[in-house]
């Protein structure tokens, strides 16, 4: 998805969406500074104070994949290479400022010379090398290793060759390893910073020491996350001197903090509260549909969902478009399968929408045998933006088709954990880079949560994923995602589709900026600028 989506999508309510009305009616440790910032009797820049829903336990790349992990992380961290998010999300340089293929398996890098980390320090091949090497990401018993195993299971090695020149070396010809360095977590982190940390990595992963734009100040469990100005960022000096993301679970108390002047911005805000922020003539709304599908996971060991046909059943009595058209107030789509337009070639223009058929889901489940044995999907409570309306949605279109659905909240830190009564619940997979094959087959793989949790494996998905990683022509590439798709969405459904997902903030006015499409939010040098701001 190369750019923001319309914000239309508006259809005429039918009496498809009678089950929604109800669930739309009711959506309403100090950790020192590590290098010296400007003295703050002298630096007159203003603090921002952001409301959030959630902050994530970790501030380390490879031990964070959440979509809060993402927000926060863009502003400690820096990537080898960087996505265009702004525009068609194509790889463009970062910390290598160019890059040659050797042969089909050795990359050479230059790298971006006087860019420096937290600690003072300047970035030299070292830290890269050492960054995706043995000790951190390559090892089974480094910290990084699960995330080697979804991001860069194509590496071997990197290879230093001078202060500034770098070589990665692959195990095969990968045809998205740029893409990987431009993920998440292709992160390069201070090998002096670590050393020093003396392997403890519990306080590592709250204070780690990278090279974006902000430096972690402080981390309190359960309540903050407090960023100061990195102000020797290679982007430039940020606009604020310190970044406070406060957690604020409920919308309401957001909003109320927001009105209040508490906030500065507040997060995650649900269609139906956007008219109370815009109503105050000091605040405005900003954002929009992102690259991540809301989706359903399906626990097939489940005594109740063991029969596939049960699955459709579920997936077929899902009135998406009425969910969108009444919760979303038609803010975002319903895509054609779990992918995102930023694919680019690998995406399925054709692929079958999702079908609305309740008399063909009550006779599969007819079919299969259910005698109404209860399904439990479980809520983790607005953690996604409209999270509860839409699951008491979901759950009234199960009930009408004669399933017996339960809606259980859970802590999102549990939403895996095993019980007798586990059969679904809210999930998301974000489109990570311009292909599947991240953000897709290895979230759903044997590597995966899914997997990991004995929730759903399936040993011809991981099949077809292999194939993938190693094809070459983008052509082989959608044949293989395609039937990658309908595997896990028809013949063996381990996750489905409710709608793509969107993230509005309410914001001060005064405050420029315009979040990208995407989680991450961007608040360095050149992308968020105060109108009182003080020279």
């Amino acid at each position: 998805m190369s750019d923001y989506l319309p914000s239309g999508f508006n259809s005429p309510v039918t009496r498809r969406t009678t089950l929604l009305m109800g669930a739309a009616a009711g959506l309403s440790a100090f950790v020192p500074a590590l290098s010296a910032s400007a003295d703050e009797s002298t630096d007159k820049r203003p603090e921002l104070r952001i409301a959030v829903q959630m902050n994530p336990v970790s501030q380390e790349p490879v031990d964070a994949a959440s979509n809060v992990a993402f927000r926060n992380n863009f502003s400690i961290h820096e990537t080898v290479l960087a996505l265009d998010m702004r525009g068609d999300f194509s790889v463009k340089p970062n910390l290598a400022t160019s890059w040659t293929w050797i042969s089909p398996t050795v990359l050479e890098m230059k790298l971006r010379p006087g860019v420096i980390f937290h600690d003072g320090r300047e970035m030299s091949a070292e830290d890269v090398a050492f960054s995706f090497g043995p000790e951190r990401l390559l090892n089974k018993d480094a910290p990084g290793y699960p995330t080697y195993r979804t991001n860069f299971t194509s590496l071997d090695h990197v290879e230093v060759v001078d202060p500034l020149t770098v070589r990665f070396v692959t195990k095969f010809q990968d045809p998205i390893f740029l893409q990987r360095l431009a993920s998440y977590a292709a992160v390069v982190i201070s090998k002096d910073a670590w050393q020093k940390n003396g392997g403890n990595w519990t306080t590592w992963r709250q204070k780690p020491v990278g090279a974006g734009p902000y430096k972690v100040e402080s981390y309190t469990a359960n309540e903050s996350v407090v960023l100061a100005a990195h102000d020797q960022a290679y982007r430039g000096k940020p606009a604020a001197k310190r970044v406070t993301l406060r957690i604020v679970p409920e919308v309401s108390s957001r909003i109320a903090g927001l009105l209040a002047g508490d906030y500065d911005i507040a997060t995650d805000l649900p269609p139906d509260q956007l008219s109370v922020v815009t109503a105050s003539a000091d605040h405005e709304i900003v954002g929009g549909p992102v690259p991540n599908n809301r989706i359903l996971f399906f626990d097939k060991n489940n005594p109740a969902l063991k029969d596939p046909r049960v699955r459709q059943a579920l997936i077929l009595a899902i009135d998406r478009q009425a969910i969108v058209d009444t919760i979303w107030n038609g803010r975002t789509k319903v895509p054609n399968g779990l992918q995102f337009e930023l694919y680019g070639p690998v995406y399925l223009k054709d692929y079958p929408a999702y079908q609305y058929d309740p008399d063909r889901a009550m006779q599969l489940l007819k079919d299969a045998g259910y005698n109404g044995e209860e399904i439990e999907i479980r809520s983790q409570n607005n953690y996604y933006t409209a999270e509860n309306p839409v699951t008491q949605a979901v759950v009234a279109m199960w009930q009408a088709v004669g399933v017996n659905a339960k809606m259980k909240f859970v802590e999102s830190g549990k939403l895996f954990d095993n019980s007798p009564t586990r059969a679904t619940g809210n999930w998301s997979s974000t489109g990570q880079v311009p292909d599947p094959y991240i953000s897709f087959f290895t979230q759903f793989s044997s590597a995966g949560n899914l997997s990991s949790f004995k929730i759903w494996q399936n040993a011809d998905f991981d099949a077809l994923g292999a194939k993938m990683e190693q094809a070459v022509d983008p052509a082989d590439r959608a044949k293989i995602f395609r039937d990658m798709l309908h595997l896990i969405e028809w013949e063996d459904p381990g996750v489905t589709v409710l709608h793509q997902n969107a993230v509005f903030f309410g914001i001060r006015k005064g405050i420029k900026w315009q979040p990208l499409p995407a989680f991450q939010m961007d608040l360095g040098a050149g992308s968020l600028s105060f109108e009182e701001q003080k020279s």
